[in-house]
């Protein structure tokens, strides 16, 4: 072992002493094994510089220990090296090309892509795999790194690789042109002359206003029962699903924000915002996370809505840069609850009715009537609770 590499041992061994001492009583007396565990890191730190066939190279190895106790705890926590960390607090480029992203299975994986953005115009969609982006392998990317990699200038171009798991086909490349993208608004029509159809595609603190105008439009058009399409609605802040949920409460709790080091917050609906008090049916699919996946969880739990569809994504937290004397962290310090106690983050929610996306390379808008199976299923419960309801 070189004198480098003794010194750093002597460093984390000093560090740990304490700990360890302390540790071996409270594992005896609570239970509690983290000593333990530290304990044991201290033993491999020393094994690995000691003992490994050939030299080690210490600031990797120290470097991928934290890239690896970061990564293991969920895929928006991550450990940035001193040049990720300056560039985090820097402007990017201000145009994108529409992906929400997160690490799963040591890639970056596409949470959804936002509608009409040129990731959703060149077939990307959730659950695909970046593999590499302008041939930077992901494998080892957090995922705000991989975000500052899809930003740029208007016009200029971005290369992935992907793989599409579900379809077990091989990776394929595709190239986008990045375009500045605006938060897309809030959209209705009438499906038939008595459903009213609302799409939320970006969610921001203005979103709940526009809502309620388009809910009031489709009312006055003569709506007597509402479908609210939250699917591949990805983007946007989690406290924002107030104003997503509210105009169909009257009042409340939406959703509890909590974490052993933030104070619990609870998030209410206001009551003067209750627009729509008829029956409603809530859309989500895998795409559905963050704002909308918190908004349908707080109507469900209400049983304000029939929510059809698939498990959402199961992303709905809050990360914070933390700086170290050598890079930082991102670090995720607080998740989102709905008002019956269900973690949303890393769990999703299930729909009341389940039922599976259209499998398609060349998809119609999923807003169409035809060829649209949560559309259509979300149609027929909201007829059978209007039937119910007059025969009784």
């Amino acid at each position: 072992m070189t004198s480098r590499a003794r010194l750093v041992v002597a460093l984390v061994s000093t560090g740990l002493i304490g700990y360890i001492a302390v540790g071996s009583l409270l594992t005896r007396v609570l239970g509690d094994t983290s000593y333990g565990q530290l304990a044991i890191f201290n033993e491999v730190v020393r094994l690995v510089l000691d003992a490994y066939v050939e030299p080690v190279n210490v600031d990797r190895a120290m470097g991928g220990a934290r890239l690896g106790m970061a990564d293991a705890l969920d895929g928006d926590s991550a450990y940035l090296s001193p040049e990720e960390f300056r560039q985090h607090h820097e402007p990017a480029g201000d145009a994108d090309v529409g992906l929400v992203l997160t690490r799963r299975f040591a890639f970056l994986m596409v949470v959804a892509a936002r509608p009409g953005t040129p990731a959703d115009k060149a077939g990307l969609r959730t659950g695909d795999l970046v593999k590499s982006i302008d041939g930077r392998h992901t494998r080892p990317v957090p995922t705000v790194v991989g975000e500052r990699l899809l930003r740029g200038a208007p016009g200029s171009t971005v290369r992935l690789e992907v793989m599409r798991l579900r379809s077990g086909a091989e990776p394929f490349e595709v190239s986008l042109v990045r375009e500045r993208i605006r938060p897309a608004e809030p959209s209705g029509r009438m499906l038939d002359e008595h459903a009213g159809y609302v799409r939320v595609s970006d969610i921001t603190p203005e979103t709940g206003e526009l809502l309620r105008t388009q809910i009031a439009v489709l009312e006055r058009a003569g709506a007597t029962r509402l479908v609210l399409d939250l699917r591949d609605s990805a983007w946007g802040s989690s406290a924002d699903a107030v104003g997503v949920a509210e105009p169909f409460l009257e009042g409340g709790t939406v959703a509890r924000r909590v974490g052993r080091s933030v104070t619990e917050q609870v998030l209410d609906a206001d009551p003067r915002h209750a627009e729509w008090s008829g029956p409603l049916a809530v859309l989500v699919d895998a795409g559905t996370a963050g704002p909308a996946e918190v908004a349908a969880a707080a109507l469900l739990d209400a049983g304000r809505a029939v929510v059809v569809g698939e498990h959402t994504f199961g992303r709905a937290a809050e990360s914070r840069p933390v700086p170290l004397p050598e890079g930082g962290l991102v670090l995720t310090v607080a998740k989102f609850m709905s008002p019956k106690g269900t973690s949303l983050h890393g769990e999703g929610i299930e729909p009341s009715v389940a039922v599976a996306s259209a499998e398609a390379d060349d998809e119609e808008d999923d807003s169409a009537e035809a060829g649209d199976p949560i559309l259509e299923k979300a149609l027929e419960a909201l007829a059978e609770s209007a039937a119910g309801k007059a025969a009784a």
